[in-house]
């Protein structure tokens, strides 16, 4: 039977954190980054936002008893505080009441924010879709492929950006003379963003990130996944043309140097912008385009892939729950046996754990409980 409890949420919360520090690891080593490539790192990301996604335990886990401390400490967390009629209020249902209210509000933000984004666009941006040379110059960009996008040029934005997902709409920078060279790569970018359906991918992540919201790991998986989908795309760009390298790059330099006024409103999580603000991840993009013949270090590419694996894999077999033998949980000075355990079977199919005629907690499964405790039927 698959289960839902505060120890799969444990689990979850270590598993996701351990990926996210190897990734953080490996980007932050130029070395490391080049040996595996944004491939590997991708699929270190698919594993985390699996993992996050489903907080289960599966039938076949095997659990691992916390000590005594950290059991009453979890004991404490679960145990119900206070009785509603049939709602048991604990420290764990407030948490839970907290996250839904917490993502719900993050919901709300990013619609708010997405919406203020659209309105200043259609009302400042300038529609150039059918003026050349752009006009000419994603025609040819798109070739035999779908040309449906908008072309906008924008105040306020610090880089080119692609918007929208059934109507993307390519946002050009004001005032930002390119020539039809560095036209023609910012297209390429932004629509192989909108062919690899990388606005879907970040907004998936966004709100998974929205509904986690709580778990510092999220701020960085958002973040990795932006760089991440960054490389793949400027791996895409120059493809296999060698000579395609260095003007891809003079385009990202010339997008870099003009000064110009930003409103940090128009800072999307859900667009596509052709840079990052970070200088260290620019150096990797640029290490990663240069040196794309010096890649593929083997036994370093399958030690991270069988490690995060493990870790993932590992979370589902092994399950970190507390111990809830009297024996460990009362205190010493107290004869204690598993007949001060009971449980009462609810017509629900639920159980209703009581230890000393004192309520432990509603529950569905009495795999974690004395063999030999009593169960009575309501």
């Amino acid at each position: 039977m698959v289960h839902y409890s505060f120890s799969t949420i444990l689990m979850t919360f270590i598993a996701s954190n351990l990926i996210i520090v190897l990734i953080t690891v490996c980007f932050r080593c130029e070395k490391i980054l080049l040996s595996i490539g944004y491939k590997l790192a991708a699929v270190f990301l698919v594993l985390t936002v699996l993992r996050v996604l489903f907080p289960f335990e599966l039938p076949f886990a095997k659990n691992v008893y916390l000590p005594v401390l950290l059991s009453l400490l979890v004991g404490t967390i679960r145990h119900p505080f206070w009785e509603l009629g049939r709602i048991s209020i604990s420290l764990w249902f407030l948490f839970e009441i907290t996250w839904i209210a917490g993502f719900l509000v993050n919901l709300y933000r990013r619609h708010q924010k997405n919406r203020s984004v659209r309105i200043y666009c259609n009302r400042y941006g300038i529609d150039v879709t059918n003026k050349e040379p752009y006009v000419s110059i994603l025609a040819n960009v798109c070739g035999n492929r779908k040309n449906h996008f908008r072309v906008l040029i924008v105040p306020g934005i610090d880089s080119p950006t692609l918007l929208g997902f059934f109507h993307p709409c390519i946002l050009l920078v004001q005032d930002q003379d390119l020539t039809p060279e560095e036209l023609y790569y910012t297209f390429r970018h932004e629509t192989f963003h909108h062919y690899h359906h990388d606005i879907l991918t970040k907004c998936g992540t966004n709100l998974l990130c929205m509904f986690y919201w709580w778990n510092p790991a999220c701020s960085k998986l958002q973040k990795q996944m932006d760089k991440v989908l960054e490389m793949r795309i400027d791996d895409n760009v120059v493809s296999n043309n060698r000579q395609a390298v260095n003007p891809y790059l003079s385009t990202m330099i010339h997008v870099l140097e003009a000064p110009r006024p930003v409103m940090p409103a128009l800072s999307l999580g859900t667009s596509a912008s052709l840079t990052q603000e970070q200088a260290t991840e620019l150096q990797q993009r640029f290490s990663m385009l240069c040196k794309r013949r010096e890649r593929a270090h083997w036994p370093l590419f399958l030690a991270l892939f069988a490690v995060m694996v493990g870790i993932y894999l590992g979370s589902y077999v092994f399950i970190l729950e507390a111990d809830y033998d009297p024996k460990n949980t009362l205190t010493q000075d107290t004869s204690s046996t598993s007949e001060e355990f009971y449980a009462i079977f609810n017509e629900d199919g639920t159980y209703d754990i009581y230890c000393n005629d004192l309520f432990i907690e509603n529950t569905v499964s009495l795999d974690y409980y004395p063999p030999s405790m009593t169960i009575y039927a309501k």
